[in-house]
């Protein structure tokens, strides 16, 4: 067993953890075995030194090993899950995206919690959207087989965080678990659109998934701060495919077909606020928050190779968006 004093000496020297001493270390606290000083030594030395790749997979290993597992039959199955961290204080695009993304035939397990650092979690959002969200593993099962989309709520699916809730909460401050949530998902998710808050956190998160294993992910960071596909500048994508490999790509709004929109036509004030907006697009109505949401669920269709490129990917998530396809993919969720 890793001794946490030990540990924490070696990051406070600069020195990377391994992935097993990591996970050895984050089963102690997820078991109620370490003591919430010392947890909180450590994951402030992490920060100091900065989280390692292998520290960061090696502590997602040992969160799954604690988290309640979604069955489902699905072969591909993807999520939207962000890091988070990036206060572009936008309303909930991945969440929306994940709606569009299961109007477009793809099944969706949308894995997120209550807002940390942003006005507005995924969780918050689409309570104010009238979806259950407290809900059985059961039922996020039934919801995913039946519809082909589900909310894993990370507070009902990650049950043994309630050892740390009470220092992380203390600290105040990002640690190693803001890094954890979107390579936890609790269904197993095989296809992952992955949004980051730094182009630093965007490379060590792209590494992690390789060393996880995804069928394939894009790990992204947008040129304008967002970890959302952005429609203002450029967005660098890092693919992780399944034999690990990585390769770069940077796309542009022209690459969707769409006119540029600016992260300032974006922004939500709160939960209800940002529901608002997420059912104004659904309903059709035009403008910069439509497009973000088309050119998100565009490059997540391409990811599920369910389109050929880009632009066809837009015309799809359009599409679905007109004919109400999306509105009633909502509907299904509120009322499953």
């Amino acid at each position: 067993m890793t001794d946490f004093v030990s540990a924490i000496k070696i990051v406070q020297h600069g020195t990377d953890l391994s992935a097993d001493q990591t996970a050895d270390l984050i089963d102690q606290m997820l078991q109620g075995k370490a003591d919430e000083e010392v947890i909180g030594q450590f994951l402030l030395a992490l920060r100091e030194k900065g989280e390692a790749i292998d520290e960061i997979a090696g502590a997602a290993t040992a969160m799954r090993r604690h988290m309640t597992a979604i069955p489902h039959h699905h072969t591909t199955l993807l999520d939207t899950c962000g890091t988070g961290g990036s206060k572009s204080g936008t309303f909930n695009i991945s969440t929306a995206i994940a709606l569009v993304a299961a109007a477009c035939g793809v099944s969706v397990a949308k894995h997120g919690n209550r807002k940390a650092t942003s006005v507005t979690g995924s969780a918050d959002v689409l309570e104010e959207l009238g979806v259950p969200i407290e809900s059985d593993p059961e039922q996020v099962a039934r919801r995913l087989d039946d519809i082909g989309l589900c909310f894993c709520f990370a507070v009902k699916l990650h049950p043994a965080m309630r050892h740390v809730v009470g220092i992380r909460r203390k600290l105040g401050v990002k640690t190693l678990f803001n890094l954890l949530g979107p390579l936890c998902n609790p269904a197993g998710a095989t296809h992952q659109l992955l949004g980051t808050s730094t182009a630093d956190v965007q490379k060590k998160i792209a590494a992690s998934v390789a060393q996880l294993g995804t069928t394939r992910t894009f790990v992204v960071h947008a040129a304008d701060g967002q970890d959302e596909v952005s429609l203002d500048g450029y967005t660098d994508v890092i693919e992780v495919d399944q034999a690990q490999q990585q390769v770069a790509h940077r796309w542009t709004p022209n690459d969707f077909g769409l006119l540029p929109a600016g992260r300032e036509a974006l922004v939500a004030e709160s939960p209800a606020h940002s529901a608002q907006i997420i059912r104004n697009l659904l309903d059709g109505q035009p403008g910069p928050q439509r497009d973000t949401v088309v050119a998100g669920t565009a490059a997540a269709l391409l990811l599920v190779n369910e389109v050929a490129d880009l632009k066809q990917g837009a015309e799809r998530a359009a599409a679905a968006i007109d004919a109400g396809a999306a509105k009633d993919k909502l509907d299904q969720l509120a009322k499953s």
